[in-house]
């Protein structure tokens, strides 16, 4: 009966029909754009123009007025709601990195971060945001966060420890295995050591040598 049921469905359209709402909207100083009572972060190259606002019923796609994806959040539902994509803003801070304590988006860093920037020279906060950047883009700033604050309260400020405590942190741990040996390996035998032969050597043993 199943197979009598299935070979009458129809057969499904060989376009996909995408079900989403198309909305304009215009992004503020930040780059942010308000869509359905929620804000959420587009990139600091559109502050102050018009985007555009592609909604599913998962995600909610920032598009530029070319209609290119600036940014992909996944949706959010509630009141006074925000979701905020990093990446945007961290590539173009670093290329800037003298400007970055003037930024709105400074302001908006965690305490941790902020203060680590503040106490780096120009070199230093174009290495730290790149590094940032990219662990964003792996687990979130929470984690990112994390892992500049733990270093530097353990004295180490350069790059190379804070990804390297970063990685650490952030990896999943390996699952525990036990190793198992061919059949065709042979078997070792116990060796015990003999040291007579260097007693008889030094004519009363090693002890008797030693005095």
């Amino acid at each position: 009966m199943f197979e009598d049921d299935r070979k009458a469905l129809l057969r499904l359209p060989r376009i996909p029909f995408e079900v989403c709402r198309l909305e304009k909207a215009k992004a503020d100083n930040y780059g942010k754009v308000r869509f359905d009572g929620r804000t959420y972060s587009s990139s600091p190259g559109c502050a102050g123009k018009q985007a555009l606002i592609k909604a599913s019923a998962v995600s909610v796609e920032i598009m530029d007025s070319d209609y290119r994806i600036v940014v992909t959040h996944q949706r959010l539902y509630g009141s006074h709601k925000e979701s905020m994509q990093w990446e945007p803003y961290l590539e173009l801070m670093a290329k800037r990195p003298t400007a970055l304590k003037y930024t709105g988006f400074f302001r908006q860093l965690p305490s941790t971060l902020q203060d680590y920037f503040d106490a780096c020279d120009a070199e230093a906060k174009k290495v730290g945001l790149r590094i940032l950047a990219r662990m964003v883009c792996r687990t979130g700033m929470e984690s990112a966060a994390r892992a500049f604050e733990e270093t530097v309260q353990r004295g180490l400020k350069d790059a190379d420890s804070i990804w390297a405590y970063y990685c650490r942190i952030a990896m999943e741990a390996l699952p525990d295995q036990n190793m198992e040996v061919s059949a065709n390996v042979p078997e070792v035998k116990k060796y015990n050591t003999d040291a007579s032969a260097y007693d008889r050597l030094l004519k009363g043993g090693v002890g008797s040598w030693k005095q």
